[in-house]
């Protein structure tokens, strides 16, 4: 279709600035809101980030491709930048993060689009083609919602708790068979009600992520129903009562309700769109990944150089707030922006 977190620290290290943005080399790791978003916006970013400054007789073509979930605030940053250049084309090919690199690498598209960690035999792989690594940029982040039907009466999960509904290991040392609500304290008429767990298909971000972030690598319960995208999926969850499943800040429907969550046993519960979320408290944050090819000893195109300054400057993060996703910080918006021969140094 075109259109123009393992242990605790390691959970709430996916906020931390530090790890946003990620060199390959280390591994082995809508519309317009109305005004008063925009105000909103502007009210929750850094005020450090940097300004964007247009540049005269920007021409070109250019391409995205990957995620579903960061095609969705990729579309905002593509109305706020063709407000300076009318005159541009820009398409996303929405294919899933399994496509993202490759086709980078390849030439199909000039910026993957992924919300998944890149595997190491991607970067490889590029790196054997290009002689050089793919550069991983993140410009935003998404807090991952567990959705409930909206009628559901549950208080809050913990990541144990969220482990021993999906896995069938339960590595965090949950109970290991989680099949009614009653488990959870849930009585009345939802006592005996079967928990239907749902998901997306195995090598999409999102799945890729709560395996990763939460079961531990362990494997999914053979009866989860998987679904081809997140809208089918979370329609599924708002026709059946019994229903539990995943997906960005952005779905949220009044159909669902999102579960607040808790890192462990004792803490508060955190509702994923809180200010306490917006401060690092929600457990479940993952980063979503530009994927540029970069040579370092050659200058990137006008047009990539500038999508990319503007997505990482203070326009582009209120697009991001705009969209339904988590802004970044001044400090790795500089740091991205320098690892692309960007910076404020250049």
């Amino acid at each position: 279709m075109r259109f123009s977190l393992p242990l605790v620290a390691t959970l709430r290290a996916a906020v931390c600035t530090a790890m946003l943005f990620i060199p390959c080399g280390l591994l082995s790791a809508a519309e317009s809101a109305p005004q008063q978003t925009r105000a909103l916006a502007k009210g929750s970013l850094d005020p450090n980030l940097p300004l964007y400054h247009p540049v005269e007789n920007l021409g070109g073509e250019l391409l995205l491709g990957g995620s579903n979930t960061l095609s969705h605030v990729a579309s905002v940053w593509i109305d706020g930048f063709k407000r300076f250049y009318p005159n541009i084309k820009i398409s996303i090919e929405v294919n899933g993060s399994r496509q993202a690199v490759n086709d980078v690498s390849d030439s199909k598209t000039h910026i993957g689009l992924l919300s998944r960690t890149i595997y190491k035999t991607e970067v490889d792989t590029f790196r054997k083609n290009h002689g050089f690594n793919p550069t991983m940029l993140t410009p935003c982040l998404e807090r991952t919602a567990i959705y409930v039907h909206k009628d559901n009466p549950i208080t809050g999960l913990t990541v144990a708790q969220i482990d021993a509904i999906f896995s069938s290991e339960c590595r965090r040392g949950g109970e290991k068979y989680c099949g009614t609500w009653k488990q959870f304290g849930i009585r009345e008429d939802w006592a005996g009600q079967p928990i239907v767990v749902h998901g997306r298909t195995k090598d999409t971000g999102s799945q890729v992520f709560l395996r990763q972030a939460v079961l531990l690598g362990g494997p999914f319960r053979d009866d989860i129903k998987t679904h081809p995208s997140n809208i089918e999926m979370l329609q599924a969850i708002a026709k059946d009562r019994s229903s539990i499943g995943f997906s960005g800040l952005s779905y949220a429907s009044p159909h669902l309700r999102a579960v607040p969550l808790a890192f462990v046993e004792g803490e508060e519960f955190v509702a994923v769109d809180s200010p306490q979320a917006a401060r690092g408290r929600y457990p479940l944050v993952r980063q979503l990944q530009f994927v540029v090819k970069h040579n370092p000893k050659e200058k990137m195109p006008s047009i990539e150089q500038e999508f990319i300054k503007y997505v990482f400057s203070r326009l582009g993060q209120e697009d991001v707030v705009k969209a339904g996703f988590q802004a970044i910080p001044a400090r790795p918006a500089h740091i991205a922006l320098d690892a692309v021969g960007l910076g404020i140094s250049r």
